[in-house]
């Protein structure tokens, strides 16, 4: 009897540590939170909500043309998680602006981002205009799309807002913005 009791023991205590690597084998993020999301550096606290699982993290910054910039960053396995359109603008988006973004956002409302003219928060999605001052460039719009039913991801509205934020305040460093 006390033989196969410590065959038992002996069985569990060999198992349990091959049992709680399991799952790692079968999903979860196999990759770093990112210090930069397309070149912008991002507080860690701003990003990982919204990091679906994955082994392996793509970025891609590009230029389409001279005033709009495309910044998508996806996980291998998975669709993006955000796609960011950065539009360089010689004066600020208009209420028109606004009120066109609060109809193509679902379940749209306006929110208070600091330092901007407005910002427009629906469901997967933030569209904003903020002063810049730069010497070139008076103001920027941000186009910001979420991926939703990510699996390992935490997309709500506080996570993105709080992303959306501080890209905003990344980029405008970036660009070398004066105004507030």
């Amino acid at each position: 009897m006390n033989t196969e009791r410590t065959r038992r023991a002996l069985t569990l205590a060999l198992l349990t540590p091959l049992l709680l690597l399991l799952p790692g084998c079968f999903g979860g993020r196999d990759y770093a939170v990112p210090r930069k999301i397309c070149g912008v550096k991002m507080p860690k606290d701003a990003v990982e909500p919204l990091l679906p699982d994955g082994d392996k993290l793509h970025q891609s910054l590009r230029p389409i043309d001279e005033s709009l910039t495309d910044c998508t960053a996806s996980v291998a396995g998975n669709l993006s998680f955000v796609d960011v359109e950065i539009v360089t603008l010689d004066k600020p988006l208009t209420a028109d602006d606004k009120r066109v973004s609060l109809t193509a956002l679902k379940h749209a409302r306006s929110v208070n981002v600091p330092g901007t003219h407005w910002a427009v928060q629906g469901d997967s999605g933030i569209h904003l205009s903020t002063p810049c001052g730069g010497s070139y460039t008076d103001s920027l719009a941000f186009r910001f799309s979420f991926g939703q039913d990510r699996k390992g991801a935490e997309v709500t509205r506080r996570n993105t807002l709080r992303f959306a934020e501080a890209f905003v305040d990344g980029q405008k460093k970036e660009e070398g913005c004066t105004a507030n």
